[in-house]
């Protein structure tokens, strides 16, 4: 569980009544080694100018809200604070209520992650879109 990876920084945000509804982790190059041990190569590594949200929850009481793709501009605002120009999300294919997000958030797609596996090992690839 990413509550209990010690990756900074978890971003929440709260509704007009005190609520949590929303939460993402906004990652920085110097976390690289953090998100290595975590996930592997999940990810690329970050290069200086980068930073990665991750970990996006939206509590299903609020849903169909509009929240995510708000919240995760927002977000990506503060990644200036971490020296990044560039801020990348990883959202699986079939999560069409997310890709609307994320595109809504103003993200386009610009690299494809493939896996595949071999004798029980997991071998990442990113594919820049053509």
């Amino acid at each position: 569980m990413l509550l209990t990876a010690d990756i900074p920084t978890c971003w929440i945000a709260i509704d007009p009544d005190g609520t949590a509804c929303y939460m993402q982790w906004l990652i920085a190059p110097r976390d690289n080694a953090l998100v290595r041990a975590r996930w592997g190569g999940l990810f690329p590594e970050l290069q200086p100018d980068e930073a990665l949200l991750e970990g996006a929850y939206t509590a299903d009481s609020h849903r169909g809200q509009g929240i995510m793709s708000h919240a995760m501009a927002r977000i990506s605002e503060r990644a200036r604070d971490l020296g990044a120009q560039h801020v990348i999300t990883f959202v699986g294919l079939e999560n069409v209520a997310s890709l609307k997000g994320c595109e809504r958030a103003g993200f386009a797609p610009y690299v494809k992650r493939g896996d595949s596996w071999s004798l029980f090992h997991r071998r990442v690839r990113f594919q820049p879109l053509t």
